[in-house]
C-alpha cells in the first residue's frame, strides 16, 4: 500500500547490560518472592515494565 507511510523511521534501541540485569533481577525476584506466597509490588512493577508487548495491527 502505498498511501501508507510509517510514522516515524526511529528503531527500538536494544537495551544495554545493566538494563537487561535490573529487568532480568527483577523478574526473578518477584518470581522468587511469589513461589513462597508473598508478592514485592515494585518488583511485579518493574518486570510488567520490562515485558514489551507487539502492537496490533
Amino acid at each position: 500500500m502505498k498511501h501508507l507511510i510509517p510514522m516515524t523511521r526511529v528503531s527500538v534501541k536494544r537495551a544495554g547490560g545493566w538494563e537487561d540485569f535490573i529487568c532480568t533481577f527483577a523478574t526473578l525476584f518477584s518470581n522468587i518472592i511469589g513461589a513462597f506466597g508473598g508478592a514485592a509490588p515494585i518488583s511485579g512493577y518493574i518486570a510488567d515494565k520490562c515485558t514489551i508487548t507487539a502492537p496490533d495491527n
